[in-house]
Formats: C-alpha cells, sequence, structure tokens
C-alpha cells in the first residue's frame, strides 16, 4: 500500500500517469472538404485508485471522568491541569482513617482466626489458656470504647446539626423582616404611582397580593396600606415565630423550603414595578436596593439549604463507621469468647468446622472492608493528560460526582461524518491520507477506517455516518481538536492499463472506446470498464492494449 501513497504525492500523476502522445493528434478525414481533428491519448499502464474525500475532527482515543464511589472529605490531591499521569497512578483521595483503623482491625481478626484453627487442632496449653482470657478482656474493653464512640459521634453530629439549623433560624428571621421591608417600599411606590385601575397597577398589585399571602398569609393584600401589613400574622412569618419557639429540624427544613418560595414571590412583585422616569432617583435607588436585598438573602437561604444537606451526609457517613467499630467489636468479643471456651474444654470435629468457617467469614469481612477502602482513592485507568481537576483539599464531595478528567496522552483517532453516497464504499480496515489544518497539505499522516455506526445522523438534511479513524503512527504534532483532511483509499489498481474517463462511451449496457490506428482512421472498440479512479482515469480490463492511441474528443462527438 506504501507504494499507492508515493504514487499519490507524485504531481505526474493528475497529468493520467500516460505519456501525451501530442497536444493534438492530426487525424485527417474527408468529410465535405473539410479535416476533422482529434485529440488523442496513448493508454499506459499506470496505478489508479478510487478515494472519499471528508473532513473530520481530532479526538482521544480515551477519555475518563473519574468521581469517587463514596462520599467524603478531600484528603489529597496529587495532579493539576496539564500534567501526565501513567495508568495505575494515584490522582486524589478522601479521607479514610477509620477504614483504614478498620483494616487493621479485620487483618488482625484474621490473623487471630488463623492462629485460633492451627490452636485448635493441636490443644491448647495452660499458658495460652491465660492469654486468651487476656484477650476476651481485651475485647470487652474495645467493645465498650466503641459503643462510647458511636454515642459520642451521635451527639456531636446532633449538636453540629444544630449549630447549622441556629444558624437557619436566625438567617430565616433576618429574610422575613427584608421581606416586609421590602413590601414596605413597594408599598409607598403603589399607592403613590400605581393605585389606578390601568394593567399596569393591576399587574403590581397581584404580584404583591401574591407576595404577601405568602409571607403574612393575608389574601387580598395588594391594595392594603403599611398598616394594615404590619397587623398581620399567618404565612411564613407565622412559620418562622413557630419555629423558634419550638425549634425542631422538621420545622425549620419547612419554614426555609416556604421562605425560599415567599422571598422569590417577593422579588418577583419588585420586579412588576418598572424603573421609569416616573419614580424619582431616591425611589430608583431604593426599589433597585430592595431587589438586591431580596436577592442576597435567596442566596442566604439557598447555602444554609446546601450546609444542612452536607453536614447531614457527613453525620450519616460518621455514625455508620462508628456502628461498623462496635458491630467488629461484638464480634471480636464473641470470637475470643469462643476461642477461650474452645481452649477450655477441647475441639470437636464440628467445632473444627466451625473454626474454618471463621476463618472464611474473616477473609470475606476483610475483602468488604478493602472494597470500602478503595472506594477512598482516586487511580488514573489509564496513560493520559488531565484536562480537569475540581477536587480541593479539605472540600466535601458526594458520591459519584466526577473530579478529574483524563485524555490519553498520545492515542488519537479522527471522527468524521461520510454521507450516504460515499458510505457504501468505506469499509473497516480503509486506509486514508490525512492532512490537518495547522500544518501545511505537505505534512500527511496514515490512518485506518477502524469502526462505522450503523445508525444515520442527519446533516443539513443529508444522512451521514460517524466513522471513527485511527492514526498508524503516533505523532507529537497532532493533538485533539485539529481539523483532518481525509482521504480513504477505498479501492486500487496498480499497473492497470487505464485511459481518461472522457473517452469511454456507454451505449445501453454496452462500453467502447474510439481507437486511432496507424493510418488516422478512428474505430469504436467494445471493451471492458474496470474501476474508475478519483484522479479522472479509468480501467480497461479487456478490448485494449498499453499503447493503443485512444480519441478522447472531436468535433464529430
Amino acid at each position: 500500500m506504501n507504494k499507492f501513497f508515493s504514487f499519490f504525492k507524485k504531481p505526474s500523476v493528475w497529468v493520467v500517469a500516460v505519456l501525451i502522445v501530442g497536444a493534438t493528434v492530426w487525424g485527417v478525414m474527408r468529410w465535405g472538404g473539410e479535416e476533422v481533428v482529434y485529440d488523442t491519448i496513448s493508454a499506459k499502464r499506470a496505478d489508479i485508485e478510487r478515494t472519499v474525500s471528508v473532513t473530520g475532527k481530532v479526538r482521544p482515543a480515551e477519555s475518563v471522568e473519574l468521581a469517587f464511589e463514596k462520599s467524603g472529605r478531600i484528603a489529597a490531591v496529587r495532579v493539576t491541569v496539564g500534567k501526565k499521569a501513567s495508568a495505575g497512578a494515584l490522582l486524589a483521595e478522601i479521607e479514610h482513617a477509620d477504614l483504614s483503623a478498620q483494616r487493621a482491625e479485620g487483618e488482625a481478626a484474621r490473623a487471630v482466626q488463623l492462629a485460633k484453627f492451627a490452636e485448635m487442632k493441636k490443644g491448647a496449653r495452660a499458658e495460652e489458656i491465660e492469654v486468651t482470657k487476656a484477650r476476651v478482656v481485651a475485647a470487652t474493653q474495645a467493645l465498650a470504647d466503641a459503643r462510647i464512640n458511636l454515642t459520642n459521634t451521635i451527639q456531636r453530629a446532633g449538636a453540629d446539626t444544630e449549630d447549622d439549623y441556629d444558624g437557619t433560624r436566625s438567617a430565616l428571621a433576618k429574610s422575613v423582616n427584608v421581606a416586609l421591608g421590602s413590601l414596605f417600599t413597594l408599598t409607598d411606590i403603589q399607592l403613590k404611582y400605581y393605585s389606578g385601575i390601568d394593567q399596569e397597577s393591576a399587574s403590581i398589585a397581584d404580584a404583591k397580593a401574591s407576595a404577601v399571602l405568602l409571607l403574612l398569609g393575608a389574601p387580598g393584600a395588594g391594595r392594603w396600606t403599611n398598616d394594615a401589613l404590619s397587623a398581620q400574622q399567618g404565612g411564613v412569618r407565622k412559620a418562622v415565630q413557630t419555629m423558634e419557639a419550638s425549634p425542631t429540624a422538621e420545622n425549620t427544613e419547612s419554614t426555609l423550603a416556604s421562605a425560599e418560595v415567599a422571598l422569590a414571590s417577593v422579588k418577583s412583585a419588585l420586579d412588576a414595578v418598572p424603573i421609569t422616569s416616573k419614580l424619582t432617583t431616591t425611589e430608583s435607588t431604593n426599589l433597585q436596593t430592595e431587589k438586591n436585598n431580596i436577592s442576597g438573602e435567596l442566596v442566604t437561604l439557598a447555602a444554609k439549604k446546601q450546609v444542612i444537606a452536607v453536614q447531614k451526609a457527613t453525620n450519616d457517613s460518621a455514625i455508620t463507621t462508628a456502628q461498623t467499630s462496635v458491630n467488629s467489636a461484638v464480634n471480636a468479643l464473641s470470637s475470643a469468647e469462643a476461642e477461650l471456651a474452645l481452649k477450655l474444654s477441647g475441639a470437636t470435629a464440628e467445632q473444627i468446622a466451625a473454626q474454618e468457617a471463621a476463618v472464611a467469614q474473616a477473609d470475606a469481612s476483610l475483602q468488604s472492608i478493602n472494597a470500602q477502602l478503595a472506594k477512598a482513592f482516586l487511580y488514573a485507568p489509564i496513560n493520559g493528560v488531565v484536562t480537569r481537576q475540581d477536587a480541593k483539599v479539605g472540600q466535601i464531595v458526594g458520591a459519584n460526582v466526577s473530579v478529574i478528567s483524563l485524555i490519553s496522552e498520545s492515542e488519537f483517532e479522527i471522527e468524521a461524518r461520510v454521507p450516504e453516497a460515499d458510505i457504501a464504499a468505506v469499509k473497516i480496515g480503509d486506509l486514508a491520507q490525512v492532512t490537518l489544518d495547522a500544518y501545511s497539505n505537505d505534512v500527511v499522516f496514515e490512518a485506518k477506517v477502524v469502526a462505522i455506526d450503523p445508525a444515520e445522523t442527519i446533516v443539513e438534511g443529508v444522512a451521514t455516518y460517524k466513522t471513527t479513524f485511527a492514526f498508524l503512527a503516533k505523532d507529537a504534532r497532532v493533538r485533539s481538536g485539529m481539523t483532518a483532511n481525509i482521504d480513504v483509499v477505498t479501492d486500487w489498481r496498480e499497473g492497470a492499463v487505464v485511459v481518461p474517463r472522457r473517452a469511454i462511451i456507454k451505449r445501453g449496457d454496452e462500453t467502447f472506446v474510439r481507437v486511432m490506428d496507424g493510418a488516422g482512421t478512428v474505430n469504436e472498440v467494445k471493451v471492458k470498464a474496470g474501476l474508475v479512479g478519483s484522479d479522472g482515469n479509468a480501467e480497461i480490463l479487456e478490448g485494449m492494449r498499453e499503447g493503443d492511441v485512444v480519441v478522447t474528443s472531436s468535433p464529430a462527438q
């Protein structure tokens, strides 16, 4: 195939790869006393190929989005954008001290079970019994410590959450007061400028009524005075007072959700007032200030909601870990007690079998812990370059939230859309020559077709098929996003007898070529044509020989 690519690079090929017998060969015939001039050319042997030309984009052969499989706090980040990462390299990790401790406990528990199994077979000595008794004591204390830690963890979680709720309650009370102040400002402007029966005034009144209904639980407040507004007690304002009198997680979160809706409604009411020349400069400024204040309170409330959600997730994780430690301690104590009983009584066949099962269970438990610990680390699955890094040390991230992106370092491919008119000629394995807009046409890369999508994509009303090309060799000059011009070699012949396509005459199912003999006589010769190349030449399989003089055109045609 390299012969074809070398052939394709020679400019002489585009002059048909044959010698022109003459710019014009004069065949002289008498017709009505005038000479008839024919354009002729000699059939020659040449390489011929057919290509399909498309344009595509260079993209990484592989790209991955990496996320932790569990939520937690980022403990370390070891990469930056643009840094290369080898497959298997550690990129980032979340805090995992608790899991590491559990793994150490699991490994120790497994070792104990194995030792117990060995001792069970040979029997216990007096000193071994004493050691086992001491192990029971230690396991009892460890269980007590684990239960205390669980209790403390639950208490800390409650205290941390309550701190967040306290802050939220204060923010809610402030937001309601800000909203009320905005309504007062709105009412002053409404009564002064928009108290008529026009559509604009009605729209402002309706918008304020909705806001007041949510905030104060008072329908029909669109036309009320400031005094009337102050007299109402309901809606979110009432909910805030109830929450402050009897603070619970449930009514705090419920009030928070309602307050967001109410403040958004107040913002809409403020937005309903057009800032025009009708208002004084001070009034316009005050109105814009109130809008900004409400927007700020909405941002604050959204942040409070997020803080509560993150704290809940953190608490749940900590409590789960503490409970797991309690469970492990219970198992360890049970194991130590069983071991002591075994040493004191001696082992039966059934007990030995049970101990074998205990070893298997310890193995399974350790595997489970290792699986959980593995979720705390992010490793590079490929050799690549970091294109995005959103992980920050100390940040809490959720499970399955992408934080790092990688693309393959030097493996690139080209994605192109082949129109339906050409796709039938293209097949997997076809070779192609590629030039990139970033470089001159003299810089040619070799590629091949590696995939063709079976489903079409309509582009500007034309059915196209996504076709993927792989570069045959790595090249540092190739970069993601470059525009690629692709010539796919769909068929070729070496050393074929070729004539210009324009010399071929079709009549029905038969094909002819006009050939001039040595005497200047032109005769039609029936031929069998083969491959029609992209350079305008056609292959002649039967009916002609190399050197035959072919008529390409004449005044009589």
